[in-house]
């Protein structure tokens, strides 16, 4: 009786596979051959795979007003050199920078800067306004202006599978191992974004820092959060964490492809592994003009923790 090991790396991810085979000196042959008629079809998986995804173009939305075009050139440098590098992409930016320009991969919109929270707020409106422009994408992705990519990301690593509704978004990583009460859903009723507590329902809460999928579901997306926020506004109505929270309505109890928080990982905050993407801090990099809250509010802050508390306690027993 003989023993041989094989090893080798296999699609779809990348995982590398060993195989020990057990025989003797009648089969020996046979065995051989089925080894390498799986390697063989290990490697056209590969090479198709690949055409596949260099044929693919994906459409990226990105917005920059104000003083937020500071983060555009290590966004598009990094995104060139580790997000789907064997992939097509075009970029699709919302700025009044003038020093932004628009080439053969960066389509250029003028966007005035509204200030904080509307230049968040309404960018479904602007995403569903340039929706024939993006015809010629398979998929489309949000990032925030300030995400940095810090390693390679893969087709694999990504994009939806079918079982997936064509959907991406990356779990929140300040409320990983978070209570759900204490989760910062909507919890105003008159909202579009309320979600309503249900034990028998799954509850994560996706940072809106990246989110993206098909072009088909993402703009089914799109044009749902965007008619919810329009609403509210028409019933003066300003939901919690603004996209973020209809974009929580829209994915709550959805099976989509989740993504860990380290892709959407905060600068200088260790990690046990490599991030993917780093969410660069604004004040560190931008200064006060990204202080939404300074530290001298100190009854702002207070009065924001004590509502949290109130909603937390009184979620499940509405």
């Amino acid at each position: 009786m003989y023993c041989i090991s094989f090893s080798f790396y296999g699609n779809p991810t990348d995982r590398q596979y060993k195989t020990i085979l057990f025989f003797d000196n009648h089969h020996i042959y046979n065995v051989f051959n089925i080894y390498i008629s799986s390697f063989k079809q290990t490697i056209r998986n590969q090479f198709y795979n690949k055409k596949i995804y260099q044929e693919m173009t994906v459409g990226i939305f990105y917005i920059c007003t104000g003083k937020y075009s500071i983060f555009w050139d290590s966004f598009y440098h990094s995104c060139e050199e580790f997000f789907l590098p064997d992939t097509k992409k075009i970029y699709y930016v919302f700025t009044d920078d003038e020093a932004i320009k628009a080439t053969t991969n960066i389509c250029r919109y003028q966007k005035t800067a509204q200030g904080f929270p509307l230049d968040s707020l309404l960018r479904f409106d602007m995403f569903e306004k340039i929706e024939n422009d993006t015809e010629g994408c398979d998929y489309l992705f949000f990032f925030n202006s300030n995400m940095k990519f810090n390693s390679k990301i893969t087709e694999n690593m990504i994009l939806p599978n079918p079982c997936e509704n064509g959907l991406v978004a990356v779990i929140h990583p300040g409320y990983v191992n978070s209570n759900i009460c204490l989760l910062p859903y909507e919890r105003h009723k008159k909202s579009t974004a309320y979600i309503k507590y249900n034990s028998k329902e799954l509850y994560q809460y996706f940072m809106g820092s990246l989110n993206g999928g098909t072009r088909k579901e993402y703009y089914k997306l799109i044009h749902e959060c965007n008619k919810n926020v329009q609403e509210d506004i028409k019933n003066h109505v300003m939901a919690l964490y603004h996209d973020e929270s209809h974009l929580n309505k829209y994915l709550h109890n959805k099976n989509i492809k989740k993504l860990s928080p380290l892709f959407a990982w905060p600068e200088d905050t260790p990690s046990a592994e490599t991030p993917k993407i780093i969410i660069q801090n604004k004040a560190k990099h931008g200064g006060k003009y990204f202080d939404k809250l300074p530290k001298t509010s100190y009854i702002k802050r207070g009065t924001l923790i004590l509502k949290r508390l109130y909603w937390a306690i009184t979620w499940k027993i509405k």
